[in-house]
């Protein structure tokens, strides 16, 4: 299965060591409910999924081997971007409804194991973005992002203000006018990986240093190296999606590994345990979450 080729030009001989996966195992069933099931989410330790239902409607838990799947929430929107906190104990997202033709939005967290939930932020329309846990504190009652809070930080405002992050990061001003989407750290927190729409993925320092193309490819997600990360190349008709291929990729020089490529397979979103073994993926053509062990 394995297949190497550049998905973007060479910057050169390779830095150091490389630190793509030789390939993958085939793709295995991991969750699979009458509702479709999309966007997996590791928790920090890798011993429970979390993933949303059709456009990210509600949270569900499972153990890392699909047995145990849970609802968290039914809301609608709560799975849209959600996160974990450190401790894998709760999930952080944004929920949304729809009142009088306008959306309002909540910001939520939910305790996984009783299921009990705590409204952040009521409901505001002010909200341009999603938090997470780090920017939780510089929320104010409407959703407001205070500015000074994460001020220098990429991915923090790529997160908060995708569709104004070029504005304000004077690194990524070449994108203005662009909504930003797909924002991914590291592990270590130093870099950032995004998706820019029509054009790919670029990777810089979370300062905003080294921006540069990465490959024509959406949804990143790092491996723990810090320096690979996973990403569909997809195919569609201008309506849906027709094929995908999940690639792991170089992000210094471009190079990449094939993991997935199955007929009758669409691999979208996904998802790295912390420790860099395992993928997690939705397959859109049966709206089931499979996974791939990484060969190194």
């Amino acid at each position: 299965m394995k297949k190497h080729f550049l998905l973007a030009l060479a910057i050169g001989v390779a830095l150091g060591a490389n630190a793509l996966p030789k390939g993958a195992t085939e793709p295995a069933l991991l969750l699979r409910t009458s509702q479709g099931l999309m966007a997996p989410v590791w928790s920090p330790t890798g011993d429970k999924i979390a993933v949303t239902g059709d456009n990210y409607c509600g949270i569900f838990v499972a153990n890392a081997d699909g047995s145990g799947l849970s609802i968290v929430t039914e809301e609608t929107g709560a799975g849209y971007k959600m996160s974990w906190s450190n401790d894998g104990a709760q999930i952080l997202g944004r929920t949304s409804t729809l009142e009088s033709g306008k959306i309002f939005y909540q910001v939520k967290t939910w305790t996984v194991a009783d299921k009990t939930s705590r409204v952040v932020v009521d409901k505001t329309r002010a909200l341009t973005g999603t938090p997470t846990w780090k920017s939780l504190a510089a929320l104010d009652s409407n959703g407001k992002m205070k500015a000074s809070a994460i001020a220098g930080n990429v991915y923090e405002t790529l997160m908060s203000d995708p569709a104004g992050a070029a504005q304000r990061i004077g690194a990524l001003g070449e994108f203005s006018g662009k909504i930003l989407i797909n924002p991914a750290l590291s592990l270590d927190g130093t870099k950032v990986a995004f998706q820019v729409p029509g054009k790919g993925i670029y990777v810089c320092g979370n300062d905003g240093s080294n921006l540069h193309f990465v490959a024509k490819a959406s949804h990143p997600a790092w491996l723990a190296d810090g320096e690979t990360i996973v990403a569909t190349v997809v195919a569609d008709n201008g309506e849906t999606f027709t094929g995908s291929k999940l690639y792991a990729i170089d992000t210094r020089n471009g190079e990449s590994v094939l993991l997935v490529d199955r007929e009758g397979m669409i691999p979208l979103t996904p998802a790295v345990t912390a420790d860099g073994a395992r993928v997690a993926f939705e397959n859109a053509a049966d709206a089931s979450i499979y996974v791939i062990n990484l060969k190194f």
